[in-house]
Formats: structure tokens, C-alpha cells, sequence
């Protein structure tokens, strides 16, 4: 079928974000066998005028993106994050091609209203809407027909191709992408502990202590010559919530450290994730690898070849088409599956 896949693809960070989340869902419905036409709403709002300007190109953005849905007669609209998108555009895409089925998604955590003002706003017009979260949580955006899923990060091997767990030496002990954590979060409180607890140990942690956030290949480079990854996010008191760095940590083969209260633990087996039960723990956990690193190798590749197995782009975007199309699901999918509706 055509897809008209409506998202942010960073056309501006000239491939800083090659490893982005729509870049891995948009191969995995190629891979389906799929038509993808990408329009990055952002890009497009800022190339309609002659000022470069998203504010003032945002009404020639919906104005293109109904001419494109005339154009391609897509059978499904893929659309997320696209806040430069109106509902009312929806409306006139569904009137334009009557046939079409809409399917919106969220990657960011749910404790963010404007994570759940973005995604209602779309959410009322669709057939299905995916989130990064599980559980009842998602029960608000079930509206008129629209059925809510969970559905999980992302990984693709041609992108997450990275093996860390086989460098035998890496320059990095653990590596953390805090991005840019206030003082008083609790990231960067938890950073900090591990680096007053490790000063003489090789701690990547980005985002405090005058280390910058990383991007495009630095950043993988980085996660190749490193051992172990502190998946630690905003929200995650959310079932299953997690910031993409899960995915970039297990797909690129780090020994990925994760608290049980994400809920992960249903999923993932003990030797496949490191789990801990407070920041106590995880302090001891970090200690014990760093001293038994052929260990911390074999629980990398064993997470690095589940997470591939059950969250690859093939996988999830299958399930996305399934639940669109209320089609029997085809794969015993190793993630929550529980429809929500109104």
C-alpha cells in the first residue's frame, strides 16, 4: 500500500539525527513492502517561505500536505509530533481520499501535557493512535473510533549496527546522555553520585560537568567504545516509558542498566538487561561490571540480540498496519497488545 508518513526528519540538522525513530519506522515499511512518501512537516513549513520561517509557513504546510494527499492517494497517513499539522487538514485529507485510514503515534512521555494535548489534537480524527507508554494511561485518547496501543522504541540493524560488546578494550567503563538535566532532577542528581563514586574511572556521562550532548556519528562512535549504557529517563514512573536511548544503548550492544519500575523486566530476562531496584543498587552494579567484564559482555549480546528479535522495525511497523486495519494481529508480539476504545 502508499504511505504518507508525516513527521519531523531533521532535514535542517544535515543527518545529525540519522538514527531517528522515524527514519527506523519509515524502513520498516518499506521492508513490509510498502510505498513511503516522507513529508517532514517542520522542513516543509520552513521552505514555503521566502523568510525561512516554520511560524509563517505553517499554513502552507497543511496547504501542501493536502495537494500531496491528493497526489499519492495514500491508503494510510502516518502522522506524529506534527504540531505545525491542524485537525482540520485531517478533515480535508479524509474528505479528499475517502478511503484512507489514519494512524498517529507519540514517542514522548505522557507526565508532559503538551505530549497529551499534541497527541489528542490528532488522536480525535484517527483510526488508531500509538504511544510509548502502556497501560490505562492511555484510555483518554480513545475517541470517537480511534483504538490506542503501546508500542515500543524502535531499533533497525542497518542503522542500530554498532556491536559494543565486541571491543574488547573500550575507552568508556559506562555512558549516559543525560541531555540537558536541571540540578535538581533527578538524572542529574544520579549522575552525579556516579561520578563522585568513580572519579578515577572512565564515566561518559553527557550533559554536566562541561561534557556536551553528542549527535550524529560522534555519538555512536561514543556508544562503540563503551561498555555500559544508564538507560534513565524523565517519566519513567509510565509503564515501559523510555526515551529512544533505550533502544540506541541494547541495539548498539551496550550492557544496558534500567530500573525495574519501568515495568521492563516483564520483557527482558536478568542476563539480558541489568536491572536494579534503587540508585543504591545500580552504584553496586556499575562496581561489579567494571571488575567482571566478560560478564558484561555476554549480557550486552544477549540483550542486543533480543532487542532486535522482538523490537525491530519490520516487527513494530507490521503491528502498526494490523491494528490500523483491525486485521488479526499475525506475530506473537513479546509487547503489551491491549487495545483501548472508546
Amino acid at each position: 500500500m502508499r504511505i504518507l508518513y508525516v513527521g519531523n526528519f531533521n532535514e535542517k540538522h544535515d543527518g545529525t539525527a540519522y538514527y531517528d525513530s522515524n527514519r527506523k519506522l519509515a524502513n520498516g515499511f518499506v521492508r513490509n513492502g510498502h510505498q513511503v512518501y516522507q513529508f517532514s512537516d517542520r522542513d516543509i513549513a520552513r521552505a514555503s517561505t521566502v523568510f525561512r520561517s516554520r511560524k509563517f509557513g505553517v499554513i502552507p504546510a497543511n496547504l501542501r500536505l493536502v495537494e500531496t494527499a491528493k497526489n499519492i492517494w495514500p491508503d494510510l497517513l502516518f502522522i506524529g509530533h506534527a504540531d505545525p499539522i491542524y485537525a482540520r487538514t485531517l478533515k480535508q485529507i479524509r474528505k479528499a481520499v475517502p478511503h484512507i485510514k489514519i494512524a498517529v503515534y507519540d514517542f514522548d512521555p505522557l507526565w508532559q501535557e503538551q505530549t497529551v494535548q499534541r497527541t489528542l489534537k490528532h488522536a480525535e480524527l484517527a483510526d488508531a493512535t500509538f504511544i510509548t507508554t502502556a497501560g490505562p494511561e492511555l484510555q483518554k485518547f480513545a475517541l470517537n473510533e480511534n483504538v490506542v496501543s503501546f508500542f515500543p522504541n524502535v531499533l533497525d540493524e542497518s542503522i542500530d549496527s554498532v556491536r559494543a560488546f565486541e571491543n574488547p578494550s573500550p575507552k568508556h567503563r559506562l555512558f549516559y546522555g543525560m541531555g540537558n538535566a536541571k540540578p535538581d532532577s533527578e538524572r542529574f542528581q544520579i549522575g552525579t553520585k556516579i561520578l563522585d563514586a568513580f572519579p578515577n574511572e572512565s564515566m561518559e556521562i553527557l550533559g554536566m560537568r562541561g561534557k556536551p550532548p553528542l549527535s550524529g556519528i560522534s555519538y555512536h562512535r561514543a556508544i562503540g567504545d563503551s561498555r555500559m549504557g544508564l538507560n534513565l529517563s524523565r517519566g519513567e514512573v509510565f509503564p515501559l516509558y523510555s526515551s529512544d536511548r533505550m533502544s540506541q544503548y541494547t541495539g548498539n550492544g551496550l550492557m544496558t542498566l534500567v530500573h525495574r519500575r519501568t515495568g521492563y523486566d516483564q520483557i527482558f530476562k536478568d542476563d539480558e538487561l541489568a536491572f536494579y531496584d534503587d540508585f543504591d543498587e545500580l552504584i553496586k552494579l556499575i562496581a561489579y561490571y567494571n571488575l567482571h567484564d566478560d560478564e558484561a559482555r555476554e549480557i550486552a549480546q544477549k540483550g542486543w540480540r533480543r532487542s532486535h528479535d522482538i523490537f525491530s522495525e519490520t516487527l513494530v511497523t507490521k503491528y502498526i498496519t494490523e491494528v490500523t486495519f483491525r486485521e488479526k494481529l499475525s506475530e506473537d508480539y513479546q509487547w503489551p497488545t491491549d487495545l483501548y476504545s472508546a
